[in-house]
């Protein structure tokens, strides 16, 4: 497996397309770095005189009874927050700050899920298109592992892009901001207790990777299935970017909760997040995930192993 594991990853690296999504990842990095420095309030801000208007914001919120109960819970708590702060001087992480930029830096994520899902969707499929894959499979290797090997490269290329993108804006955050004085805060149960802010980037880095991976094992299912890595791209793009309409539109009906579409943004469930179907929760979604990652792969493995190549 190692073996069909290196040459799979040296077959990725020599297309000219992976180089290509490689540096337009760095440029990314480099050019929000040069947006978030250049662009907003150039100004330190009076902190002690936002927390008073958060209070007062979350007070009126209250107030309307317009909210649910987990929104209620979320006023409250940030409410407790910004009088612990006025109370003991302990001001948030500034907006201009490394730690503030590698965590609006996972915006970069989207990028890497494109990338992943273009590679997940030629992979496979460029086999056929090129004919390569009669030679691949006279190896006396079982299909099973040749199909695991792909799927394991482009794993490792998605998780490398996400480590070289977090690199990347540790290292411009550090040149451009420095480090922040100020102090990340949460509650845990009755407590409010310091947070570290890089820990939070990186939890946050591991939420996005439920979009991420459902996004490359849909794409890697249709051009494994289709052998088609244009339909296996167009109908992974579209699904992300009407996923949240679709679902908006269906919210009223039980079985939406149940949909992967629902439940691959698990960065609703962290405190400010938006849900738009109520009562899910993060053991639930990664349930619902799971079930169809597999459906998603056996349905891949199946049709590979059986594919009549001369067909």
């Amino acid at each position: 497996m190692l073996k069909l594991l290196q040459n799979e990853w040296m077959k990725l690296w020599h297309k000219k397309g992976t180089w290509v999504m490689l540096i337009l990842l760095i440029l990314g990095v480099f050019a929000f770095a040069g947006l978030y420095k250049w662009t907003g309030n150039l100004e330190k801000e009076n902190w002690k005189a936002a927390e008073e208007q958060s209070i007062k914001e979350q007070q009126s919120m209250i107030s309307a009874g317009d909210l649910s109960k987990d929104e209620l819970q979320e006023a409250k708590d940030s409410i407790k927050i910004s009088e612990y702060r006025l109370k003991n001087n302990v001001p948030p992480v500034e907006t201009k700050s490394t730690e503030s930029y590698m965590e609006e830096g996972t915006i970069l994520l989207s990028f890497i899920s494109l990338f992943g899902t273009i590679i997940a969707a030629g992979i496979v499929s460029s086999e056929f298109s090129t004919g390569t894959i009669k030679m691949l499979l006279t190896r006396p290797i079982s299909r099973a592992k040749i199909l695991t090997s792909k799927l394991l490269t482009v794993f490792i290329f998605v998780i490398t892009l996400a480590a070289l993108s977090l690199v990347l804006t540790f290292i411009c955050g550090s040149i451009l901001f420095g480090s922040s004085d100020g102090t990340d805060l949460v509650i845990e149960g009755n407590k409010i207790v310091e947070a570290s802010s890089i820990g939070h980037t990186l939890y946050m880095y591991v939420l996005n990777f439920g979009d991420i991976f459902m996004s490359v094992i849909f794409a890697f299912m249709i051009g494994s299935i289709f052998r088609s890595s244009s339909l296996a791209i167009g109908l992974t793009l579209f699904i992300n970017f009407m996923g949240a309409s679709l679902v908006m539109l269906l919210s009223k009906y039980e079985f939406v909760k149940y949909l992967w579409i629902t439940n691959t943004d698990l960065t609703q469930f962290e405190p400010g997040g938006f849900s738009i179907v109520d009562g899910l929760t993060m053991p639930f979604s990664l349930t619902i995930l799971v079930i169809y990652a597999i459906i998603f792969l056996v349905a891949s493995f199946i049709t590979f192993i059986k594919r009549d190549v001369t067909a």
